[in-house]
């Protein structure tokens, strides 16, 4: 039983982590593709890119270091924080694989959980108080 709670518990742990990276890769895609539209809006592309605020938020914060005339170096930090945003989908999934190896292991068979189910059932009563049997 103690084995069983504190791998339900790791589940749950692992379901959190994999939700937080999860969360932080699709951050880094959405600052990705805003400074692809911002790149493409120096080179004055067409069709004109759309860039989304929050997008503008996230990537204002990785290139503050650039000048926005510097079309090379947007589109070399693009490059960078797109192949991190690739490793870090790639880590995300080992983990959920890894959550997943955790429940399996841990988790108790469903023909015990079936009998456990069965065993912990009340006997049936019928409507004038008399106790039926199973």
């Amino acid at each position: 039983m103690r084995v069983e709670k504190l791998g339900s518990a790791l589940v749950v742990l692992v379901t959190l982590v994999v939700l937080a990276l999860f969360s932080v890769q699709g951050a880094l895609r959405l600052a990705v593709d805003d400074l692809h539209a911002q790149a493409a809006l120096a080179r004055a592309d067409e069709p004109r890119p759309t860039r989304s605020p929050i997008g503008q938020w996230l990537s204002a914060a990785f290139v503050s270091d650039l000048t926005p005339e510097n079309v090379a170096a947007f589109d070399a930090r693009t490059q960078q924080l797109d192949h991190r945003a690739d490793r870090l989908l790639e880590l995300t999934a080992v983990v959920a694989l890894a959550g997943m190896l955790a429940a399996l292991f841990t988790g108790r068979p469903a023909l015990e959980v079936a009998t456990t189910r069965e065993a912990r059932r009340p006997l049936a009563e019928s409507g004038n108080g008399v106790i039926l049997e199973r």
